[in-house]
């Protein structure tokens, strides 16, 4: 009987610490619902994604000597909540006569771009503050910062030692490399690469594991007998040693489906920007339809790429960063611009980080006003934004008839559920239960208070006024009526 009862406490155990493992930490990231990642089940609901709202300007473009006449942000842009100031890490490509590469003392030189730094108060007009780092051209009164290409900034403040709260890959001729440093604006770094192959990259971290992931394009890659830019992912434990880059995105037959293959048109996947939420991740691939490939040198003028067409962002999904959904119908949820404006051409790369600011979510991008391959001038290439609301990228929609959404075990880490819904002319209702599905008493969907408004911070209310439990994971559940909802979260609600 002993023997018994230790093998029924020991299997208890077991379940419960697999519990803890299936559930979602509801923490600094909400739960969005671009997939079924934290969704355990629904009915009557469909999924919409929502095309970002772009303006007809740049919020910023090369116009001082270490911009040139381009700037690109495949880079990283965060809102310092305290100061309510925004911070950008963005490259510059500087004019220099026959193409000359720029030279500082300590840099390196690689593709010619400069990382430059500028801050914002509104994220749309934006100050270069003179650092004094770094000589160009005689002065050190300017933004310059370090000398990667195609760079990625990640604030890690998980990093317990303070020189290593920033973190930077970006690449050189031939390698990636990485730089750390402690306030974003003086960086080391070591100088042996992390990957021999180089072009673009971007860098974020797993919020589960900590782990940090690399999301770069190791060109060429032979898909269907052609050779194609694609995303790989390289992962690292302690940002020092990195694992062997995997292939983890690259076109299918669908995406090939519009092009001629006598003639060598194909889909590429210029780079690829990736967003942490509670549970797992969204991927904001530029998709490159290549109209002209291989063209002689002797053809270009100088600056101009052998490859053209156009590109523009598409959203895809994950649950662990390798393998990747498509969302359908495959639209661009950041698409090309007016004729003739900055972006009309081609979206070239996505900011590597999202900022959330009030009611509103902004993700900056590279605009060129011209197909990939077009000389400089008429190519104009500068920096716009892309505006959604709060989370707003998808949504869970419910018509008139009553729907439902229940999610996978949630751990939340403060007692104030937070939902992000828009219920002008219907209804939502949220309940409690176990993680296991038993009800929680004081938490059913009849006792709760209803949302009858748009409203990106609501606080559910129920009859019995307590608040919702933090000490083990629980299922939330949702009934909607002509609704929509954008996500979960456990940021603290308005004053």
């Amino acid at each position: 009987m002993k023997h018994l009862l230790l093998f029924a406490s020991l299997a208890l155990a077991v379940s419960s610490t697999a519990e803890e493992t299936r559930s979602i930490t509801l923490k600094d990231l909400p739960l969005l619902f671009a997939d079924d990642s934290g969704v355990a089940s629904s009915s009557g609901v469909k999924r919409t994604v929502h095309p970002a709202r772009t303006r007809p300007q740049p919020v910023l473009e090369g116009s001082v000597p270490q911009e040139g006449s381009r700037v690109y942000l495949t880079g990283s842009v965060y809102h310092g909540e305290a100061t309510g100031l925004l911070s950008m890490w963005y490259a510059g490509h500087p004019d220099l006569p026959g193409g000359k590469k720029p030279k500082v003392a300590g840099f390196r030189g690689g593709k010619g771009n400069f990382v430059l730094y500028a801050t914002s108060k509104d994220g749309i007009t934006w100050e270069r503050p003179a650092l004094g780092l770094h000589e160009f051209q005689g002065s050190k009164a300017n933004n310059i910062i370090y000398d990667f290409h195609s760079p990625s900034v990640l604030l890690d403040a998980t990093d317990p030692d303070p020189a290593r709260r920033y973190k930077m890959l970006g690449s050189l001729t031939g390698a990636y490399y990485s730089a750390t440093s402690p306030d974003g604006l003086t960086w080391t770094g070591p100088k042996e690469p992390i990957v021999k192959s180089s072009d673009n990259i971007t860098l974020t971290q797993d919020p589960r594991t900590g782990e940090y992931l690399a999301f770069l394009r190791k060109y060429p890659t032979i898909i269907r007998g052609y050779p194609r830019r694609t995303v790989w992912l390289a992962r690292s434990k302690d940002f020092i040693a990195w694992s062997k880059p995997e292939l983890v995105f690259a076109p299918d037959e669908q995406d090939d489906a519009w092009a001629a293959a006598t003639t060598g048109q194909r889909t590429e996947v210029n780079n690829m920007s990736v967003f942490p939420h509670a549970a797992g991740f969204l991927g904001f691939p530029t998709i490159f339809r290549v109209t002209a490939t291989d063209r002689p040198a002797s053809e270009l003028s100088h600056g101009q790429s052998g490859t053209d067409g156009t590109l523009d962002v598409q959203l895809i999904t994950s649950v662990d960063g390798r393998q990747w959904q498509r969302t359908e119908k495959r639209e661009p949820i950041i698409a090309r611009g007016a004729a003739g404006g900055f972006d009309g051409g081609s979206i070239f790369g996505v900011c590597s980080t999202a900022v959330h600011v009030g009611d509103k979510t902004w993700v900056y991008y590279t605009g060129i006003s011209t197909t990939h391959g077009a000389p400089m001038p008429p190519k104009r290439i500068a920096i716009g934004r892309a505006e959604w609301r709060r989370h707003g990228f998808v949504s869970l929609d419910a018509g008139p008839e009553s729907a439902r959404v229940e999610t996978q075990p949630l751990r939340l880490s403060i007692s104030q559920l937070v939902v992000n819904a828009d219920a002008a002319g219907g209804e939502l209702r949220v309940g409690l239960q176990e993680a296991d599905g038993r009800p929680i008493a004081g938490f059913s969907l009849e006792e709760c208070m209803p949302l009858n408004v748009d409203d990106m911070r609501w606080t559910p209310k129920w009859g019995s006024s307590a608040t919702p439990p933090t000490d083990r994971p629980l299922r939330v559940v949702v009934a909607m009526k002509n609704s929509r909802l954008f996500s979960l979260s456990c940021a603290q609600p308005r004053p």
